[in-house]
């Protein structure tokens, strides 16, 4: 699936697992290889830019493009792991920085990926990965830049594609106890996800792993999706651990699925015109009113609070008036 073009890797994706493509003796076998002494391979323009910057003293950049579906989410995935497994202090400890470096790219994937018609994992914005390095070369440090995302995916969808990958893990992951305290229902119940494909992604033997509750009526009637990457129960416990794993409390974790509720409930607020209000005004429909309630409760404020900021605009000027 690689083949170089002079110093660049021409990467495609098989769609399918090569067995030992990318496992701990194949990795060992690029350290420290000049370019084309092993056959084409991600890991060894990832030590081709380590090499020329412990020679040169320079910041080496390794731009990964390519359209939809591509692999770029993948081999972005393959380069780090490359550079912490070797080049890292220890990798088997939960809590290192290498580690926190790599379990950053699921939550990335669950807060910024979505599946749309090409791809189950597409990443629906850009992000600049740097990886820090001391005097001595060993992996010290990792800041994540991201951009360009895209806001609009989580009000609308085609009918195929689907929101980002967090509502619908949270939905299918989180106990019992959890989900009542969220007002947590099935995709197809919420406006902002009810539009698009509300079928979870599940892995083989598991079907049963998402409580029938929850289920939208298109995934009991056809089933859910398959990706040997992705199942939303686990992975929503991975994110989870990971959340845990770069620092953020229970109670941290707890807020961010608490916004990530209110979210869900706040797109099933519906508004209407006011008969008494002769300015053109529009009021919020009486049969949100359970919705209304649920999201100021999430959200920690009072109904008469939030009313009066989604039925009011609030404009700033500059000059006298």
């Amino acid at each position: 699936i690689y083949t170089y073009v002079a110093n660049i890797l021409i990467a495609i994706n098989p769609y399918f697992e090569i067995k030992n493509l990318y496992s701990t003796d194949t990795i060992k076998s690029y350290l420290g290889r000049s370019l084309g002494t092993q056959p084409p391979h991600v890991f060894a323009i990832a030590d081709k830019a380590f090499r020329d910057m412990k020679v040169l003293k320079q910041s080496q950049s390794i731009i990964v493009s390519g359209e939809s579906g591509a692999g770029k989410t993948e081999s972005t995935k393959y380069i780090l792991k490359y550079l912490c497994d070797n080049y890292g202090q220890s990798t088997k400890s939960a809590g290192s920085l290498e580690q926190k470096i790599l379990q950053a790219n699921p939550i990335l994937e669950s807060f910024g990926n979505a599946k749309t018609t090409r791809n189950n994992n597409s990443s629906r914005f850009g992000k600049f990965i740097e990886i820090h390095f001391d005097g001595k070369c060993s992996v010290v440090g990792g800041y994540i830049s991201h951009y360009l995302l895209e806001r609009a995916r989580v009000v609308s969808q085609s009918k195929a594609e689907r929101n980002y990958h967090i509502f619908y893990q949270l939905i299918a992951g989180a106990d019992k106890a959890l989900a009542e305290k969220l007002h947590l229902a099935s995709p197809d119940k919420f406006r902002y996800l009810a539009k698009g494909c509300t079928q979870f992604f599940v892995q083989k033997g598991k079907e049963t792993s998402v409580p029938s509750d929850r289920v939208s009526a298109d995934h009991k009637r056809g089933g859910p999706l398959k990706d040997t990457r992705m199942d939303d129960y686990s992975d929503f416990h991975t994110v989870d651990q990971d959340l845990g794993n770069i620092g953020l409390t229970q109670e941290d974790r707890l807020s961010v699925y608490t916004t990530i509720a209110a979210v869900l409930h706040l797109g099933n607020i519906t508004f209407e015109d006011n008969p008494e209000d002769n300015t053109g005004g529009c009021m919020i429909a009486p049969a949100s009113a359970n919705s209304l309630a649920i999201t100021a409760e999430l959200m920690g404020l009072e109904q008469e609070d939030l009313t009066g900021a989604l039925l009011s605009r609030v404009m700033q000027g500059k000059g006298s008036f």
